[in-house]
Formats: structure tokens, sequence, C-alpha cells
């Protein structure tokens, strides 16, 4: 058999090479079963519920809970019972809750005489807090959940969420994410119209 020149040798190494590589990482991937689910979850499942999901809560009442105010007094949440109440869970560097915040203001401006409105802190200190309502001119009550246990026993994972309380203390509706005002004044005529 006679000696192929030179070039036309490197080129047929590089293509049995090739040829080689190909095939045989083909051949060790597909021998190779991988022990991973890859499967997509079924619609309207929810994987992993335990992690930033909020629990649906509508028509449980109210948990008591010791609240913080503002000027560090406590009250307990059964003060809040009474008229209808909306409450908003927030912190300063939401961004959602910072667009909302003044739809919220609005809202409770309007209806202050008829619905009350409180805004439960989740995660800021005294200090931060005065200053984004300070900025934001929110007029309404501003809360704190020192225990934590508030915030737990409704299941409250992410912010915003906004519940709309009856005057009996039950949660008749939510919303999590940010609320628009059309969306606030709409469960506002649906759940308090008198």
């Amino acid at each position: 058999m006679p000696l192929l020149p030179p070039q036309q040798r490197n080129l047929l190494i590089a293509v049995v090479v090739l040829a080689i590589s190909v095939g045989g990482g083909w051949l060790w991937s597909s021998a190779s079963e991988p022990d991973i689910d890859a499967r997509l979850t079924t619609p309207g499942e929810v994987p992993y519920p335990s992690i930033a999901t909020n629990s649906t809560i509508a028509g449980t009442s109210l948990p008591q809970a010791s609240l913080l105010t503002l000027d560090n007094k406590t009250i307990d949440s059964s003060t809040l019972i009474g008229k209808p109440l909306i409450l908003n869970f927030w912190y300063s560097t939401c961004e959602p809750c910072r667009r909302e915040m003044p739809v919220l203001t609005a809202s409770a401006l309007v209806h202050s005489a008829t619905i009350r409105f409180v805004g439960i802190n989740m995660n800021d200190s005294v200090e931060t807090a005065k200053e984004f309502i300070t900025k934001y001119n929110v007029l309404y009550d501003i809360m704190f959940d020192p225990s934590g246990s508030f915030i737990s026993d409704l299941g409250i994972a992410t912010a915003p969420m906004t519940l709309f309380v009856d005057a009996q203390g039950i949660i008749v509706d939510q919303v999590a994410g940010e609320i628009t005002a059309d969306k606030l004044e709409s469960l506002i005529a649906k759940w308090f119209a008198q």
C-alpha cells in the first residue's frame, strides 16, 4: 500500500480521531442513564409548596397575636376586629410594596370612615419603617409582628400580601403580590359595600 502524502495522512488521522471521539462519546452517554427525574410538574401542582408561597387562608379567622405599634405599644390583634379591615404585609426594600403603597394610601383616605387599613411591616426596623411611611405619606396604622407568630399563623411567606377581613375577623379574600387600584377598589366593593 502506497504511503499517503503528509497532508492527506494528517487529514485522515484527524477524521479517524473525530469519528472515534464522537462515536465513543455517544456510546458512553447512551449507556449511562441518569437517576434524575427531569419531568416537568403537572399543571396546577406546586412542586415546593414550602418555598416562598403564601397559604390560602380565605375563610379562616384572623389569628390572635401581640403586635407592636410605631410608638412601641403592644396591642392584641383582636383589637383590629370590629369593622372591615384591609391588612397589607410589606417591607421597605420590596419593590412591589413601594409601587402599591400610594394605591393603598389613596384608598385609605377615601374609605377611612368605613374600613380600617393596617400595614404590617415584615422586615424593617422602626426607624426604617418611619422613613418609608414619611416618604410615601402613609397615614394609616403601621404595626410590627415582633415574635413572627402573626405572620407565621397566617402562612405568609412573601410580600406584598393584602388581606380583606370582615368586621367579625374572618379573612374573606387575599391578594398575593402587588395590588392595583382597580383590583383594590373592586374587592372593597365586593366585600365591604354597604
